[in-house]
């Protein structure tokens, strides 16, 4: 093959994630600060061109391989070569999310109806600042390093393995990876259960909430709980305001204050104790980090190699942490991005359709696209960016900009009885397949079925909790599904990059995580 050919080879387009529920709000932001800012910012100056496809709510992410497999290479070098250097960073990003949280929150707390454009625009800039540098540098060293081949992990678990072929342990290299990089801190997750587990035992004590929770349907028991006890009424609400976003994601929706009630309702019928899960929980956490002090000692993690498994743990946490401020982030844009659309005529999804720098124009009273070229955008978009220029292409023209691009094979074998990934949580099991793409499939789960999807987030973990093991697409050693299913104690296979195309609802499998193997039975 000549010189000309292989060029052309590396210079075609590909997807190393796909998004649902997406907006064009969510992505645009941070796009634009790949290209111009990374450089800058020491994180690699490789891309030079990027777009996002849009089909309604689903979306996908294309790069060029030569670009990324350059930025990726290079950045995760310089992340397993410099390891003091990529938990710096990760400090800065989980800095930057706590601060995106909090602008965010005051701007969910502002009498936005009361406030002229140029106040609105003022503090939306207030919140944006923060945004773009959570996300748009998070996504650096948490996604973009990592992603597609899973360069830092396998670095840092090539590392490991040298200790434990030096020093030997007992157990295999993936269960001890998944030891030394399960974070010490609690994900926003474990915090809301730990919490909602202290209300629990707290109903349990009060008999007449009990009652009321037991006794009465779920809508008269929202509506008459007050009634029944202020102050007990105020904390359960208390925690539903506090963490009702975590299922949010880019456009919602968020919990309810009855999906709270149900929860509660359903633990006290159960008879478990919470007091004794939460004893339980600690316990675990306990015995992690003794495993972990063992294996540090037993293995010599001292020096470099200490510091590159501190960097998986911060990976591992931030990445969930960036990714909670952003849901967070979209959940306090709502009432924003509702009351400008009620002032400008617009609707909530047409606002979404507009990228940040076009809602700037909008509260300066500058033009913006009309509401036919942002509703076009709802249905089928292209949106194209290089150093110079932003475009975004909507109905035919996308089409033709998706069918002229020169493309990766995707080439699937649909009879392939055997899938290989990565294994994120050691363990075996077998059961029955269930596709869980987004909230609206996690009825179909039932306990025991193997889970599997595209890649995980928060508003899935209902049905994870159901799962007998959990198999994705995509991901790495520290996606959402690798870090939910270690807490768990679920078996978990990532980056199998096809599961969701050769599987199917009702198929039979076998999952051995360990060897990140998933068998068709």
């Amino acid at each position: 093959m000549g010189k000309k050919a292989i060029k052309k080879q590396s210079d075609k387009w590909f997807v190393p994630a796909e998004i649902t529920e997406n907006t064009i709000f969510m992505m645009g932001t941070p796009i634009r600060f790949f290209l111009l800012e990374w450089k800058r910012m020491g994180l690699g100056g490789h891309l030079s061109e990027y777009f996002t496809y849009y089909k309604g709510d689903f979306s996908q992410m294309w790069f060029r391989r030569s670009e990324f497999d350059t930025q990726a290479d290079g950045l995760s070098q310089k992340m397993l070569q410099k390891p003091q250097w990529g938990l710096k960073t990760l400090k800065q990003v989980e800095d930057w999310s706590i601060n995106f949280m909090q602008a965010s929150r005051n701007l969910y707390a502002l009498p936005i109806r009361e406030m002229t454009d140029v106040q609105l625009l003022r503090e939306f800039r207030k919140v944006l600042r923060w945004h773009v540098l959570s996300h748009g540098v998070g996504a650096a060293v948490t996604w973009l390093a990592d992603a597609d081949q899973a360069r830092v992990s396998t670095g840092i678990e090539a590392a490991l393995k040298k200790q434990i072929d030096c020093y030997g342990d007992s157990a295999t290299l993936p269960e001890i990876f998944s030891l030394l990089t399960s974070p010490p801190r609690l994900s926003f997750a474990a915090q809301e259960e730990r919490e909602f587990l202290q209300i629990t035992d707290q109903l349990r004590r009060s008999a007449k909430v009990r009652n009321h929770l037991l006794r009465s349907p779920i809508a008269k028991a929202e509506k008459g709980l007050a009634e029944v006890d202020q102050k007990v009424a105020a904390l359960l609400r208390a925690h539903y305001e506090k963490w009702r976003w975590i299922p949010y994601a880019y456009k919602g929706p968020a919990y309810s204050f009855r999906y709270f009630l149900t929860r509660w309702r359903e633990l006290l019928k159960s008879g478990e104790s919470p007091k004794q899960i939460l004893a339980d929980m600690k316990v675990k956490e306990r015995l992690l980090k003794q495993k972990q002090a063992r294996l540090k000692k037993s293995l010599h993690l001292q020096g470099n190699i200490w510091q590159l498994i501190r960097m998986g743990q911060e990976i591992v946490y931030i990445k969930e942490f960036r990714k909670g401020a952003l849901y967070h982030g979209m959940y306090c844009y709502e009432p924003f991005f509702r009351e400008i659309a009620q002032r400008h005529k617009l609707t909530l999804e047409t606002v979404r359709a507009l990228n940040s720098w076009e809602i700037e124009d909008l509260l300066q009273g500058k033009s913006i696209p009309t509401m036919k070229e942002l509703l076009a955008r709802t249905r089928e978009t292209v949106a194209y960016c290089d150093k110079k220029q932003y475009i975004v292409l909507t109905g035919q023209k996308a089409k033709k900009f998706m069918k002229e691009i020169p493309k990766e094979d995707t080439l699937i074998t649909t009879e392939a009885s055997e899938l290989t990934g990565s294994c994120a949580s050691p363990g075996a099991a077998s059961g029955t397949v269930k596709i869980i793409e987004v909230p609206a499939d996690i009825p179909k789960m039932k306990k025991g079925d193997i889970l599997v999807s595209e890649t995980t987030y928060p508003s899935l973990v209902p049905a994870m909790k159901l799962a007998a093991a959990i198999v994705t697409n995509a991901g790495g050693l520290t996606s959402h599904a690798a870090i939910v299913s270690r807490e768990l104690g679920v078996p978990c296979v990532v980056g199998t990059k096809v599961a969701n195309k050769i599987l199917k609802d009702g198929d039979k499998v076998e999952v051995d995580a360990t060897k990140g193997l998933v068998r068709k039975l």
